[in-house]
């Protein structure tokens, strides 16, 4: 309680103390670090000891611009609207909007006038923080004269937001009383807070630096608080422990300043709030030693609101008794506390997660499993809730991950498909609408050849590979696929079957045979499912109430899932993974996206920056490269995968392949150790083609001809209007064969595997994530859980360090422009359903790479699949408008 402890607007203890949900892993937190908290708080406490020995006789007065003190506010650590008078620094920490109420009582007979009602408002803006201060004194009759009067302090509070390691902040302060001597007063207090480390906070304050002078000319002195705080249980809010010291300036050329030292405690209850108290020593050089005043008190958490009340003791506060006091405060974020009653999440899906989005449903249902207060989750499907199989597999462990924490998981259907029964198959029942049905009876994969269309345009692909499982350039050579290219097809189709069936088998308790022999009868209708045993309940959605009270086993309160803010645990930078995406078909340059086909294609600069930034961050202790591409250019691989390397030699990096990481995909993949792919990721498919189309037969169809120029024979070798001499093709085919052999080396190096053995399993062979694993071409089967859980271990941090997505999600000027116009993504792909057939859709999403790659670009890139189908077309997916996976080829 600084304002009761010393003159003018000083600050006070510890910020409130936060969540001990998580238990740091020992290994986490280096232990050299209290050695710097040491050395400071013995230079702080030799400060407090210099004050004792050099201190004024007395102690100056307590000043009029003094507020109602803010009971365990410290200088260093006061993150909420207390720091409008305590330190306005710290209102650039403020996690969001709280509106605070104070009274603090201090008997009649103290002699200290601090004491009255504070209603305070604050908020971060823009990149400001601020925030209004009203106090109200109401000092008591042996408070000296003047200070006896009661007055009123208004106090606007202004911070900059610089970021989580440094503040700078500003209060304006306006006194007003009825007596003139504390009337009229315009106050200057500014203070700066460093916090370099997640555990050490420092704060410098000058307070009424402008030295206000009333109406009556009596000045109010100068002061300074200089304060330290530390957390020193790993960083977080469980103990914090804060010293400071105050100097009171003096203008008697007689007489000196006074100094006040002052220590405060905030101890975490689990389960109520933060115990607080704090210790002032006054008057350090009067005779009978100094005095003290204290504070102690526990502020109780309840979702957003607080509620404080301690008491206010000792000989420097009154003559007899105690005093107390008593605050409420209503905030935009909470902090950890009361368990409210357990509850039921229900989350809706109204369209099928692209891969950003799909990454932030796995990390909600992530968060809800440690939820304490959370039993139950109810997913209520009305889309497909992943993009491809191997997306599906990690939302099925995501499910399972909830039943393991004592989680209840209901999933309602209406009109579902493969991937729902997938990914329900894994909770505790399925419920599906009386009216709907689930349309799946197995899995289809189709393919487009584009050769018979170039024929009768007149236009011809001249294209080089290696391999005759590279087949992607079948794809705008022929009219159909070679007898290598089906055998292919179906041995992956059949992989996909499996790995379907063993996962529902398990979940679903049905032999994976007799599941075979039932799914083969469907489509099926709500009842024929039930009949069947793929759901097991019928329920319209007006009874999704009822049905989750039969899952729980009783009466249950069912929320939405509308995650508030949170107070931050640690201080500062807190040391982090980042999850760097490369997404999208492969280019050099810039990423670009394009909105209406719902076609991303990942820029070589972009991910390669993005990887370069993870790099160069100190706060990023490990990087997880999650891939989700078929491929594309040779050159745009090479780039990333350098990056990749680079960053390997620094920090941990792992790769997570998600639904596809292959050719050029997997190309730069080789740098991570260790590499997870789900079972049905599609990977491998290591080899070149090179090619062009010649347009010459179109172009004579529409009646043009070209004439072309040339200084040497091969000038114009990749010009589309002419096809490739033998002598070029012999040519190309040597130098296909050298990026092929590069592309050989690099596996041999990344993956320490004999040439001989990389060679058999390449030549464009495309392998399913578990079929890789026992190659040695990737190293665990595993999602993007099991990948952040390792780079939290390799890189020493704790279960909850929080994950740095990278690169920003950008956009397409026109997508931009689009959504300034309401039309988001999902209304985008809709608008593209509803305008271009679906074949034709999916045709064109097949021929946009190869519009934007250059004839003169060889490429690492895997076939793209029109559909692969589980029964129901994706609805649009809101971060990728609609349309199959990059994955799925």
């Amino acid at each position: 309680m600084n304002d009761l402890h010393r003159s003018a607007d000083h600050a006070a203890p510890a910020d409130h103390a936060a969540p001990a949900a998580h238990a740091a892993r020992a290994a986490s937190a280096p232990r050299v670090r209290r050695a710097p908290f040491a050395r400071a708080a013995a230079a702080l406490l030799g400060l407090a000891a210099l004050a004792g020995a050099t201190a004024a006789r007395a102690a100056p007065t307590d000043g009029p611009s003094q507020p109602v003190p803010d009971p365990g506010k410290a200088v260093a650590s006061s993150d909420d609207a207390s720091a409008i008078a305590v330190n306005p620094a710290n209102l650039s920490f403020l996690p969001g909007t709280e509106l605070r109420w104070t009274w603090v009582s201090t008997g009649s007979t103290s002699p200290l006038p601090a004491r009255g009602h504070s209603i305070a408002l604050a908020a971060p803006l823009w990149f400001v923080s601020t925030g209004l201060r009203f106090d109200f004194l109401d000092p008591p009759d042996a408070a000296p004269a003047p200070l006896d009067s009661p007055s009123r302090w208004i106090r606007w509070g202004l911070a900059l937001d610089t970021g989580p390691a440094f503040a700078f902040g500003t209060t304006l302060g306006w006194g007003s009383s009825d007596a003139p001597a504390l009337d009229g007063y315009f106050s200057l207090t500014s203070g700066v807070t460093l916090r370099p480390t997640t555990w050490l906070s420092l704060s410098a304050v000058a307070r009424d630096w402008n030295r206000p002078e009333s109406r009556l000319r009596q000045p109010i002195e100068r002061s300074y608080d200089l304060g330290i705080a530390v957390r020193p249980v790993d960083g977080r809010r469980a103990l914090e422990i804060g010293l400071e010291t105050a100097y009171v300036e003096d203008s008697d050329p007689d007489a000196s300043g006074a100094w006040v030292p002052r220590a405060t405690l905030g101890l975490r209850v689990p389960y109520v709030g933060t115990l607080r108290g704090d210790l002032t020593l006054r008057d350090l050089a009067e005779d009978g030693g100094p005095k003290i005043a204290a504070m102690a008190g526990l502020d109780i958490n309840v979702d957003e609101l607080q509620i404080s009340a301690g008491g206010v003791f000792g000989n420097a506060v009154t003559r007899n008794g105690t005093g107390h006091y008593v605050g409420a405060a209503l905030r935009s974020f909470s902090e950890p506390g009361v368990r409210l009653p357990a509850r039921v999440v229900r989350i809706r899906l109204d369209s099928t997660p692209g891969v950003r989005r799909h990454t932030r449903f796995l990390q909600q249902l992530w968060r809800l499993a440690e939820d304490p207060e959370v039993s139950g989750v109810a997913l209520v499907l009305r889309a497909e809730p992943a993009s491809s199989l191997a997306h599906a597999e990690e939302v099925g462990d995501a499910i399972r991950n909830l039943r393991r924490h004592g989680k209840k998981v209901l999933c309602h259907l209406e009109d579902a498909g493969g991937r729902s029964l997938h990914v329900c198959s894994h909770a505790d029942a399925i419920a599906m609408n009386p009216a709907g049905g689930l349309r799946f009876s197995g899995i289809s994969s189709s393919y487009f050849y584009f050769g018979g269309l170039l024929k009768k345009l007149g236009v011809r692909a001249d294209i080089v590979r290696i391999g005759a499982h590279k087949l992607a350039a079948e794809q705008f050579a022929r009219e159909n696929s070679t007898q290598v290219g089906k055998d292919d097809h179906q041995e992956l189709l059949d992989q996909f079957t499996g790995a379907f069936l063993a996962e529902v088998s398990a979940g679903r308790r049905i032999p994976v045979e007799e599941l075979r022999r039932r799914l083969a009868r469907g489509p099926f209708l709500a009842q024929e499912a039930r009949q069947s045993g793929l759901v097991d309940m019928l329920a319209y959605d007006d009874e999704i109430g009822r049905v989750i009270d039969e899952v729980m086993g009783r009466s249950s309160r069912v929320v939405d899932d509308a995650r508030g803010d949170e107070a931050p645990e640690r201080w500062g930078r807190s040391p982090k993974v980042a999850l760097v995406y490369l997404d999208g078909d492969m280019i050099d340059g810039e990423s670009q996206s394009i909105p209406l086909l719902g076609v991303k294609l990942a820029g070589s600069y972009t991910v390669a920056g993005a990887l370069r930034r993870a790099r160069e961050d100190s706060t990023v202790r490990a990087v997880v490269l999650r891939v989700q591409t078929g491929g594309g250019s040779t050159l745009a691989a090479d780039v990333i995968l350098r990056e990749a390397i680079l960053t390997a030699r620094v920090k941990p990096l792992i790769v997570s392949m998600g639904s596809a990481a292959a050719s050029g995909g997997y190309y730069a993949s080789l740098a991570g150790s260790p590499i997870f792919a789900n079972r049905s990721t599609v990977t491998g498919s290591i080899g070149i083609f090179y090619g062009k189309v010649d347009v010459t037969g179109l172009l004579q169809k529409l009646g043009v001809s070209i004439e072309t120029f040339r200084s040497t024979s091969r000038a114009d070798a990749e010009s589309l209007y002419r096809p490739y001499t033998d002598d070029e093709r012999e040519q190309l085919g040597i130098k296909v064969k050298q990026l092929y052999d590069r592309f050989i080396a690099r596996v041999v190096e990344g993956r320490r595997l004999p040439a001989e053995q990389v060679d058999a399993l390449a030549r464009g062979r495309v392998w399913t994530g578990a079929q890789a694993v026992e190659r040695r071409l990737v190293d665990r089967v595993g999602g993007l859980r099991e990948a952040l859980e390792e780079a939290r271990r390799l890189g020493r941090l704790p279960d909850d360090a929080p994950v740095l997505s990278l690169p920003e999600d950008d956009t397409s000027l026109l997508g931009y422009a689009l959504g300034l116009v309401g039309f988001s993504a999902q209304a985008q792909g809709e608008l593209a359903k509803a305008t271009i057939p679906p074949v034709m859709l999916d045709a064109a999403r097949a021929l946009t790479p190869f519009l934007v790659f250059g004839a003169e670009r060889p490429l690492a890139r895997s076939e793209f699949a029109g559909e692969i189908s589980f029964g129901v077309p994706l609805t649009a997916r809101e971060d990728e408008p609609s349309g199959p996976a990059f994955g799925e080829r």
